[in-house]
């Protein structure tokens, strides 16, 4: 039975989603079962002893007897300059990557029986042409003739807001994860699909919505004119606002929201335009996979200007200090000098009052005359 995937691949866990070909169309999104209690998995990889990678919930098994073996956060380093080495082996990040997905795919295809006629994968939205042209190549290396890149947040709108009506149209996502909040703003122009226009991360989770506003206040568009707020990832309890001036979209199951909305924006992929004078629905995606292009420019390092630091003035008894540092410095050296020359004169005139010593006082010896006797001729010693 034809079917496409969608898959989200996240920092820490990987969902998947199918639509299946139907008499009438396609079917509702369903999820992919991955991990072993979960629809997740891990995203996670382990290169066991004979040098194959184990993926999901049974490479974090492995990697618990051996952590050195076990291989995480590579979706987020593609395009980094160095490579992932991992028991002497190296490997790119952007090749992880696409044995993950292709081992997600296996599992689909041993479910509902070959390939996914279309792929749509998830990527962090700040991502730009030269990392998405990276992992396309890899895919491509890999067999995947038609893949769709999309950032995680447009594929959230897809999946509660596809088509919001004509004109155009400003939504929100708020992507809840383990370091906050990451709050997009998005617009629609026609059929030209849903595009991010900005973003901000690590929002506390009881100001995802105010950011949602402030951000659309930013484009001059009134939270009453928002086409909705789609909330995903694992919002928590007690997290989702009440009532707000705008309609509010969350599934039964947010974590799997960027999933189905890969899944449906599959779907459009291979659906027809629906007027031959609009061009098929695009966001920020990349093409087919069906050649290999050369690879987009890495983009250039922003320039780096170093500005001397000068030190704050000054307040206080500080200021004064610092004010009559330079006088009681010429005090000290006047002290110290004159100091020198009273020393100086002082012992000249010590020297002066001695004068010459005193003659010692004659001594008696028996070699000594007698006053007043007169010379004998002998001697006395």
């Amino acid at each position: 039975m034809p079917y496409v995937l969608g898959i989200d691949v996240a920092h820490t866990r990987t969902h998947a989603a199918t639509r299946r070909r139907q008499a009438d169309g396609w079917g509702a999104p369903e999820p992919v079962w991955l991990g072993e209690g979960s629809p997740a998995a891990a995203t996670a990889l382990f290169l066991d002893s004979e040098g194959y990678l184990l993926t999901g919930d049974a490479a974090t098994h492995a990697g618990a007897g051996t952590p050195s073996r076990l291989l995480t956060g590579f979706h987020r380093r593609i395009g980094d300059d160095v490579p992932v080495f991992v028991a002497g082996e190296r490997f790119s990040p952007e090749s992880l990557t696409a044995v993950l997905v292709e081992g997600i795919a296996e599992h689909a295809g041993a479910q509902l029986g070959g390939a996914p006629r279309h792929l749509v994968i998830t990527h962090p939205g700040d991502w730009g042409n030269y990392r998405r042209d990276l992992l396309r190549r890899a895919l491509g290396e890999s067999g995947f003739a038609a893949v769709t890149l999309v950032p995680s947040a447009i594929a959230a709108l897809y999946a509660h807001v596809p088509e919001p009506g004509p004109g155009d149209q400003t939504a929100a996502v708020c992507e809840f994860g383990p370091d906050g909040v990451t709050v997009t703003l998005a617009t629609m122009s026609g059929a030209s699909g849903w595009v991010a226009r900005t973003s901000t991360e690590g929002v506390a989770p009881a100001a995802a919505v105010s950011t949602a506003f402030a951000l659309a206040h930013g484009i001059s568009v009134a939270p009453d004119a928002l086409a909705g707020i789609v909330f995903c990832g694992e919002p928590g309890p007690g997290v989702l606002p009440g009532r707000l001036p705008c309609p509010v979209f969350t599934g039964a199951q947010p974590a799997l929201t960027a999933a189905f909305g890969a899944s449906s924006l599959a779907v459009q992929r291979m659906s027809p335009p629906t007027r031959r004078d609009q061009p098929a629905a695009e966001t920020t995606l990349l093409p087919r996979v069906e050649s290999r292009p050369e690879l987009t420019e890495r983009p250039a390092p922003p320039p780096v200007e170093i500005t001397p630091f000068e030190l704050p003035e000054p307040e206080g008894p500080a200021k004064l200090l610092r004010r009559w540092r330079p006088l009681a410095a010429a005090a000290a050296v006047l002290a110290i000098g004159s100091s020198v020359l009273i020393a100086a004169l002082t012992s000249h005139e010590a020297t002066a009052d001695k004068g010459t010593p005193p003659a010692h006082p004659a001594s008696l010896s028996s070699c000594a005359r007698p006053a007043g006797a007169a010379p004998t001729g002998e001697g006395h010693c």
